[in-house]
């Protein structure tokens, strides 16, 4: 066997290196052996600038074609674009000058439109192109943003500057000092309060499960009661299907008047002669005619009208209310009730009359001083009286959804806001009153809520304040009724003989 020479070896390994250097070239670079492989297109930019010839055309960061040719054309740079026979390109295509990375190399992105748009032929020109930003534009723009910056530092610097500007900064600093020191000393001071708070809205949580626990039989009444109801609304629904059947086959009084052609047509000639009737009173035949057609007349009785209709507003709008509310005081186990009477001239102005059934009854203090041998003695005497009750004498003025009362509460004087909310179905108030130098003042919260016309449901937090261990959260029902409601029930009561 022939070996071959070292420098045969050498001439091989050249040779194919060769070769190998050739075929990438081919692959990678952009020449090509043979005819082109694609068709061109053409675009118009503004600007050129970085881009040169055989740079690629991408879309969706996928090579599509090639840069074929750049050249000068009435100002603007026309780029020709090679684009591979195997993409179709639609005539809603948009061209852009991109650059890789910051610093990169230019290149040709296409941004493809709607898919049902018709093909660019070969020689076609793009619509829509975007030129790549020039640097020195930038460079620009930077330099106005950095001198804006610069002039609005120089103003900061000179509005804080100085022994005034200074000063005015220390003042601040001081101020938000005082009001962090200021905070912590009213969170600390009511922390007891605020823990007692949470202490009791926790007790009146357990209470509230509690009752719900132990009426679990009265809600399953409730809603075997409802049941009932959707029952009997049923049945009545399928009467009324039965009575309509029998309407529509002529059976009955309704029928016959409905499906009679007899009793159809005498409707037919009281209509007729109700027409004639109503000719004759617009031509003002008759007295009916005359009364009608009479300026004079037609004015009199529109200002009568007028003044009936004024006094019927006054009337309609002057009503008065009726309302029992019992509330279940949990930290005593006690009732506390209310009956009230409510005189309401306007719709936003009303006066309060109540009697109120006090469990804790009404305290009394006699303080009596007596003098012997030249020597003062001052006696004070509490007395409580449990069986006395207490009366409210309120006046009332609303301001939209926000009410305000003053006057006697429980005997004693006091004021009160309360806030509407679901067209008047949820009404927020807090009261307070006794305002006595041996106590603190007597506040309570509440809210009631209305789920039907005469029943509503009441709770909150009664004498909150108190310094003799009277506070107590609270949950109650009440009935209110108007005059027109007293008026149609009394009317409906039978008379006892």
């Amino acid at each position: 066997m022939t070996k071959l020479s070292v420098e045969a070896k050498v001439g091989v390994f050249v040779i194919a290196g060769i070769l190998v250097l050739a075929y990438m070239s081919m692959k990678v670079g952009t020449f090509k052996y043979g005819p082109d492989q694609g068709y061109t297109i053409h675009g118009y930019f503004d600007s050129a600038e970085g881009l040169v010839k055989g740079v690629p055309v991408q879309v969706a960061g996928v090579d599509v074609g090639r840069v074929k040719d750049i050249a000068l054309e009435d100002g603007r740079a026309k780029i020709t674009l090679e684009i591979n026979h195997d993409v179709q390109i639609g005539k809603d295509v948009q061209a852009a000058i991109r650059t890789k990375g910051v610093l990169g190399d230019k290149y040709v992105e296409l941004l493809l439109g709607a898919p049902d748009v018709a093909r660019m032929q070969p020689g076609g020109t793009i619509r829509q192109t975007t030129s790549p930003t020039n640097i020195d534009t930038l460079l620009q723009q930077l330099q106005s943003i950095g001198q804006d910056m610069k002039q609005l530092t120089q103003s900061f610097s000179g509005a804080i500057g100085g022994e005034e500007g200074r000063e005015s900064l220390r003042i601040i600093v001081e101020n938000l000092r005082a009001l962090s020191i200021t905070l912590n000393e009213t969170v600390q001071r009511n922390r007891d309060n605020i823990d007692n708070g949470l202490d009791n809205f926790a007790l009146f949580s357990k209470d509230i499960r509690d009752m719900t626990q132990g009426n679990k039989e009265v809600l399953n009444d409730i809603l075997s009661n409802l049941k009932d109801a959707s029952g009997q609304l049923n049945e009545a629904m399928l009467a009324f299907g039965h009575i309509t059947e029998k309407i529509n086959r002529g059976e009955g009084t309704l029928g016959k008047l409905i499906q009679d052609e007899e009793t159809a047509k005498n409707m037919e000639q009281t209509i007729v002669a109700l027409q004639e009737i109503t000719e004759k009173i617009n031509r003002g035949e008759g007295t009916i005619g005359k009364l009608i057609q009479d300026e004079e007349t037609v004015e009199n009785i529109n200002m009568t009208l007028s003044s009936v209709n004024e006094y019927l507003q006054k009337e309609r709008s002057f009503q008065t209310f009726l309302d029992y509310r019992g509330e279940y005081l949990f930290d005593s186990g006690d009732l506390k009730s209310y009956l009230s009477l409510r005189i309401q001239p306007k719709e936003d102005k009303y006066y309060l009359l109540q009697v109120v059934d006090d469990p804790f009854g009404k305290t009394e203090t006699t303080v009596t001083t007596t003098e012997s041998g030249g020597v003062v003695t001052t006696q004070t005497n509490v007395e409580t009286k449990k069986d006395e009750l207490k009366f409210s004498a309120q006046i009332a003025k609303r301001y939209y959804d926000m009410g305000f009362r003053a006057g006697i509460f429980e005997s004693t004087g006091g004021v009160a806001i309360d806030y509407y909310l679901l067209d008047d179905d949820l009404m927020l108030s807090i009261e307070a009153f006794d305002f006595g130098s041996d106590r603190d003042p007597h506040m309570k919260v509440r809210a009631n809520y209305t789920p039907f016309r005469f029943f509503y449901v009441t709770a909150g937090y009664d004498d909150f304040l108190s310094d003799v261990d009277r506070e107590s959260f609270f949950l109650g029902l009440g009935l209110h009724f108007s005059d027109q409601d007293l008026k149609t029930l009394l009317a409906g009561a039978p008379i006892p003989k």
